[in-house]
């Protein structure tokens, strides 16, 4: 547990020089500031409820150090920390917080209780604000701070009228609180939507957290990199480039423990990645740097969310190396040698065969055997053929009229999860017009699925909307379409004519990922000439 530091009211000519801003913009940037708090007391559990997308309420709450109750009504000054005293603290900074500007912005924005007691002390104590006025009385408490935010910009419409609907709102809570999970993978997180468990992590290991923010499948797909130098050290996870997203919100950077916008430091991450990932593609990365607090300025943002470098060509070097290191051992996507280059020509070309892969057979109805020019090619027909139908899916496929509209009847919760979720499902090829407020009408299908009665489609769509609820617009667009390849895909233990497998390999090496499918499974295995010869004892 942390040392329990006085708050005090920073000196003017230190106050000047703190970098003002607005600070509380959404329900996030609340969680944020408490979260930040929490973790600067020393918490190693941190439990985060919020109601109607915060604008209600928020409540965060720790097993920290806690607060004085002589300290208590000094949170509400600007100005007032107990993270810096001098100018020299100013330059050197080690807490997530240090400006004193956290609760007293917050106070003024909405209606703030502070229930918290120090170690050491017998009684807790409880401060409310209501009306501009606040008043400490005693109170039972645990060690620890639970910070209360009830109606969130009740005095500016203005702020009010900018936020997004309760539901996005608590997305961009929970991504919050899943990257302060990454930051701090030994402390336990706990976050409740409207009383329902949104999101949990207990104490684990970088590589534990990975996989229980990202999920087990695309942690596996991710490497580790350490690099170190005399002044700066560079660790974390980055993809390979069987991994992409179409924006950088899957990157992360964390200097001294505090997460920070890319920047710069995202054009480095990704230089290693040219002729890896297609042009407009983004990696999935965690990063550590890690170096002296006096050589960084994390004064330059009123949300703390950016930092100056003072040798910044020195960090930016060693994150290149750092991951130019890693990825060394998995080579450029034109330098996979036994595909025999498919992606040469364009599409809707005359194509060669499978990209110098000829079919030879099928095994127990469920591999494809090929040849190529360096070896042998086993395929898995479902993984292949979801592969196929996945990257269609995400590129725009034609759509498929019903032979008329088919009525769709829903629970009234059902029925709000499909009506929130039809422009997905519109880019995708579903047609869906909404006819009352429980039912609908079917018009078109994704072609690959116009052989699957549309009831059960619905049905098992509405069951990943419920489950994946909380991911934003692009990862949920993913995980369905992976749900529609999956249902779709030719299934294991059908017997496929020469043909048909045929031009299920030439399909799949026409892709830009042919090798994975949407799950993380491989698509294809490869028995080399080297390796049969090496079996037969001719090498």
């Amino acid at each position: 547990m942390a040392q329990i530091n006085h708050i005090h009211i920073l000196p003017s000519e230190l106050a000047a020089r703190i970098v003002a801003g607005k600070v509380i913009e959404r329900p996030a940037s609340v969680v944020k500031e408490l979260i930040e708090n929490c973790l600067d007391a020393g918490a190693r559990k941190i439990n985060i409820e919020i109601q109607d997308g915060g604008r209600t309420m928020i409540r965060v709450s720790d097993d920290g150090c806690g607060i004085t109750r002589t300290d208590l009504p000094l949170t509400l000054r600007h100005f007032a920390t107990a993270k810096i005293r001098t100018l020299q603290d100013l330059g050197a900074v080690r807490t997530l917080g240090f400006r004193g500007q956290a609760l007293s912005s917050i106070a003024d924005v909405a209606h703030l209780e502070i229930l918290s007691r120090a170690e050491g002390e017998l009684k807790g104590s409880r401060l409310m604000t209501e009306d501009g006025q606040a008043r400490v009385s005693p109170a039972a408490s645990p060690v620890g701070t639970s910070v209360t935010v009830r109606d969130l910009f009740f005095n500016s419409p203005l702020c009010t009228s900018s936020l997004k609907s309760p539901a996005r709102e608590a997305e961009l809570v929970r991504q919050t609180v899943m990257r302060y999970a990454l930051v701090r993978p030994e402390i336990a997180f706990r976050l409740l939507v409207d009383a329902k468990e949104a999101f949990i992590a207990l104490p684990a290991t970088p590589s534990e957290r990975l996989a229980a923010v990202l999920g087990p499948e695309t942690a596996a797909e991710m490497i580790e990199i350490d690099w170190v130098t005399d002044n700066v050290k560079v660790s974390g996870c980055v993809s390979l480039s069987r991994v992409g997203r179409s924006n950088r919100q899957g990157e992360l950077f964390i200097l001294n423990g505090r997460p920070i916008r890319g920047g710069l430091l995202a054009v480095m991450l990704e230089r290693p990645y040219a002729g890896r990932l297609p042009p407009g593609r983004h990696p999935l990365a965690v990063v550590r740097i890690e170096m002296d607090p006096r050589w960084v300025d994390v004064n330059v943002h009123p949300r703390k969310a950016e930092a100056r470098f003072s040798h910044e060509h020195v960090v930016y070097q060693a994150l290149l190396w750092a991951v130019e290191a890693g990825l060394s051992s998995f080579p450029h996507r034109e330098q996979y040698p036994t595909l025999d280059e498919p992606f040469k020509g364009e599409s809707g070309s005359k194509r060669s065969t499978g990209g110098g892969l000829r079919v030879l057979g099928q095994l127990r109805d469920t591999y494809i055997v090929a040849q190529g020019s360096d070896g042998l090619v086993v395929l898995e027909q479902h993984a292949a053929h979801e592969q196929v139908l996945f990257e269609r899916l995400l590129a725009g496929i034609d759509r498929a009229n019903l032979a008329s509209p088919v009525r769709l009847e829903f629970s009234l919760s059902e029925a709000e999860r499909l009506l929130a979720s039809l422009g997905i499902l519109d880019d995708l090829g579903f047609e869906i017009e909404p006819v009352g407020e429980q039912s609908f009408l079917l018009r078109t299908l994704p072609p690959p699925l116009i052989h699957i009665s549309p009831l059960n489609l619905i049905a098992a769509l509405l069951d990943e909307l419920e489950r994946d609820w909380h991911l934003d617009e692009e990862h949920l667009r993913e995980k369905i379409a992976a749900r529609i390849a999956c249902i779709a895909a030719i299934e294991s233990g059908i017997g496929l004519s020469v043909e048909t497998m045929q031009d299920l390999v030439d399909d799949l090496l026409m892709l830009w990922s042919p090798s994975i499918c949407p799950h993380g499974r491989p698509t294809f295995v490869i028995l080399g000439i080297t390796e049969i010869e090496n079996r037969f004892l001719r090498r």
